[in-house]
C-alpha cells in the first residue's frame, strides 16, 4: 500500500492541485489534528477541500438554491 492510498479511499479519482497537509493547515488556520483529520477523509485534493471549508464557513450558501 502506498502512503497516498492510505490518506483517502481508493476509489476518489484526484484531479488538479493538491495540498499538503501543511499548506492546508495554513492556508485555514487549522490544528495540525483538524488539517489531518479532515486531509485522510477527504483527501488532498484542493478544489474539494476548499470546497469543504467554504461551506464550513457559509453553510448557508449550499442550501439557498
Amino acid at each position: 500500500m502506498t502512503e497516498q492510498s492510505k490518506l483517502f479511499p481508493e476509489h476518489r479519482r484526484l484531479s488538479g492541485e493538491r495540498y499538503t497537509i501543511e499548506t492546508f493547515r495554513t492556508a485555514y488556520d487549522l490544528s495540525g489534528a483538524e488539517a489531518k483529520r479532515l486531509f485522510e477523509k477527504f483527501g488532498p485534493s484542493k478544489r474539494e477541500l476548499d470546497l469543504l471549508m467554504r461551506a464550513r464557513r457559509d453553510p448557508e450558501q449550499f442550501l439557498n438554491f
